[in-house]
Protein backbone atom coordinates (compact mmCIF):
# COMPACT_ATOMS: atom_id res chain seq x y z
CA UNK A 1 0.00 0.00 0.00
CA UNK A 2 0.82 3.73 -0.50
CA UNK A 3 1.65 6.64 1.27
CA UNK A 4 -1.41 7.91 -0.51
CA UNK A 5 -3.48 5.26 0.97
CA UNK A 6 -2.95 5.97 4.17
CA UNK A 7 -3.65 9.92 3.42
CA UNK A 8 -7.25 8.61 2.10
CA UNK A 9 -7.68 7.07 4.99
CA UNK A 10 -7.10 9.86 7.50
CA UNK A 11 -9.34 11.89 5.37
CA UNK A 12 -12.09 9.04 5.88
CA UNK A 13 -11.40 9.67 9.41
CA UNK A 14 -11.41 13.17 9.29
CA UNK A 15 -14.80 12.85 7.41
CA UNK A 16 -16.69 10.91 10.15
CA UNK A 17 -15.56 13.50 12.87
CA UNK A 18 -16.61 16.35 10.63
CA UNK A 19 -19.94 14.69 10.81
CA UNK A 20 -19.11 14.05 14.38
CA UNK A 21 -19.05 17.49 14.98
CA UNK A 22 -22.52 18.56 12.91
CA UNK A 23 -24.54 15.60 14.03
CA UNK A 24 -23.64 16.38 18.19
CA UNK A 25 -24.12 19.76 17.83
CA UNK A 26 -27.87 19.68 16.12
CA UNK A 27 -28.67 16.78 18.47
CA UNK A 28 -27.73 19.25 21.65
CA UNK A 29 -29.77 22.13 20.92
CA UNK A 30 -32.95 19.40 19.43
CA UNK A 31 -33.06 17.59 22.40
CA UNK A 32 -36.29 18.36 24.21
CA UNK A 33 -37.97 16.92 27.49
CA UNK A 34 -36.95 16.38 30.97
CA UNK A 35 -33.50 15.21 29.97
CA UNK A 36 -32.73 18.35 28.24
CA UNK A 37 -29.94 20.04 30.42
CA UNK A 38 -28.14 16.71 30.45
CA UNK A 39 -28.25 15.72 26.99
CA UNK A 40 -28.11 18.72 25.51
CA UNK A 41 -24.75 19.16 27.13
CA UNK A 42 -24.14 15.38 26.53
CA UNK A 43 -23.74 15.90 22.97
CA UNK A 44 -22.03 19.69 23.16
CA UNK A 45 -19.67 17.87 24.32
CA UNK A 46 -19.26 15.30 22.22
CA UNK A 47 -19.32 18.03 19.23
CA UNK A 48 -16.39 19.73 21.22
CA UNK A 49 -14.54 16.31 21.37
CA UNK A 50 -15.17 15.46 17.39
CA UNK A 51 -14.07 19.10 16.94
CA UNK A 52 -10.85 18.29 18.82
CA UNK A 53 -10.05 15.30 16.91
CA UNK A 54 -10.49 16.65 13.58
CA UNK A 55 -7.92 19.49 14.33
CA UNK A 56 -5.39 16.69 15.29
CA UNK A 57 -6.02 15.16 12.15
CA UNK A 58 -6.10 17.73 9.95
CA UNK A 59 -2.91 18.69 11.33
CA UNK A 60 -1.34 15.44 10.22
CA UNK A 61 -2.79 15.42 7.26
CA UNK A 62 -1.12 19.09 6.41
CA UNK A 63 2.33 17.65 8.03
CA UNK A 64 2.35 14.92 5.62
CA UNK A 65 2.08 17.81 2.96
CA UNK A 66 -1.85 16.94 2.11
CA UNK A 67 -4.93 19.00 2.09
CA UNK A 68 -7.45 17.46 4.64
CA UNK A 69 -11.06 17.08 3.71
CA UNK A 70 -14.23 19.11 4.10
CA UNK A 71 -16.61 16.58 3.24
CA UNK A 72 -18.39 15.27 6.19
CA UNK A 73 -19.66 11.68 6.19
CA UNK A 74 -23.38 10.78 6.51
CA UNK A 75 -24.99 13.01 9.29
CA UNK A 76 -27.60 11.01 11.11
CA UNK A 77 -30.51 13.61 12.03
CA UNK A 78 -33.15 12.79 14.47
CA UNK A 79 -35.84 14.42 16.42
CA UNK A 80 -36.33 12.10 19.71
CA UNK A 81 -33.72 11.49 22.15
CA UNK A 82 -34.06 7.59 21.43
CA UNK A 83 -33.06 8.75 18.21
CA UNK A 84 -30.34 10.57 18.51
CA UNK A 85 -29.01 8.13 20.47
CA UNK A 86 -29.22 5.20 18.26
CA UNK A 87 -27.79 7.65 15.63
CA UNK A 88 -25.42 7.85 18.02
CA UNK A 89 -24.14 4.87 18.27
CA UNK A 90 -24.26 4.18 14.47
CA UNK A 91 -22.00 7.50 14.37
CA UNK A 92 -19.65 6.26 16.69
CA UNK A 93 -19.42 2.80 15.21
CA UNK A 94 -18.76 3.99 11.83
CA UNK A 95 -16.36 6.17 13.06
CA UNK A 96 -14.50 3.51 14.76
CA UNK A 97 -14.67 1.05 12.02
CA UNK A 98 -12.95 3.95 10.36
CA UNK A 99 -9.97 5.07 12.91
CA UNK A 100 -9.15 0.81 12.60
CA UNK A 101 -9.29 0.82 9.24
CA UNK A 102 -6.78 3.76 9.47
CA UNK A 103 -4.27 1.98 12.27
CA UNK A 104 -4.53 -1.00 9.41
CA UNK A 105 -3.02 0.79 6.67
CA UNK A 106 -0.59 2.90 8.49
CA UNK A 107 1.02 -0.09 9.36
CA UNK A 108 0.81 -1.79 6.27
CA UNK A 109 2.45 1.86 4.83
CA UNK A 110 4.96 2.09 6.86
CA UNK A 111 3.93 5.24 8.39
CA UNK A 112 5.61 7.22 11.36
CA UNK A 113 5.57 4.88 14.61
CA UNK A 114 4.19 8.28 16.22
CA UNK A 115 0.99 8.34 13.95
CA UNK A 116 0.33 4.84 14.57
CA UNK A 117 0.50 5.18 18.47
CA UNK A 118 -1.60 8.24 18.65
CA UNK A 119 -4.46 6.39 15.94
CA UNK A 120 -4.22 3.22 18.36
CA UNK A 121 -5.02 5.97 21.57
CA UNK A 122 -8.01 6.91 19.56
CA UNK A 123 -9.05 3.90 18.63
CA UNK A 124 -9.34 2.88 22.56
CA UNK A 125 -11.73 6.25 23.06
CA UNK A 126 -13.39 5.27 20.52
CA UNK A 127 -14.11 1.98 21.66
CA UNK A 128 -14.92 3.62 24.83
CA UNK A 129 -17.72 5.78 23.00
CA UNK A 130 -18.91 2.89 21.78
CA UNK A 131 -19.27 0.90 24.40
CA UNK A 132 -20.99 3.66 26.21
CA UNK A 133 -23.33 4.32 23.70
CA UNK A 134 -24.38 0.96 23.94
CA UNK A 135 -25.72 1.14 27.68
CA UNK A 136 -27.44 3.93 26.77
CA UNK A 137 -29.46 2.54 23.87
CA UNK A 138 -30.04 -0.79 26.06
CA UNK A 139 -27.77 -3.02 23.28
CA UNK A 140 -26.39 -4.63 26.77
CA UNK A 141 -28.43 -6.46 28.62
CA UNK A 142 -28.36 -8.57 32.01
CA UNK A 143 -30.19 -11.33 33.24
CA UNK A 144 -31.05 -13.33 36.21
CA UNK A 145 -28.76 -16.17 35.56
CA UNK A 146 -26.14 -13.28 35.28
CA UNK A 147 -25.91 -12.84 39.18
CA UNK A 148 -23.45 -14.88 41.52
CA UNK A 149 -25.28 -17.65 43.30
CA UNK A 150 -26.54 -16.36 46.97
CA UNK A 151 -24.18 -18.57 49.48
CA UNK A 152 -25.15 -19.29 53.37
CA UNK A 153 -22.68 -17.66 55.70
Amino acid sequence: MSHKKFIEQLNDVLAWELAGIIQYLQHSVMVTGPDREVFAEFFGDGSEEAHDHAMKITNIITALDNIPTIKPQRIHQATTLEEMLEATLALEEDALASWEKAHDVANATGAPKGHIFWLEEHIAEEQEHVDNMRKLTRKVSFSANQLPKKTSG
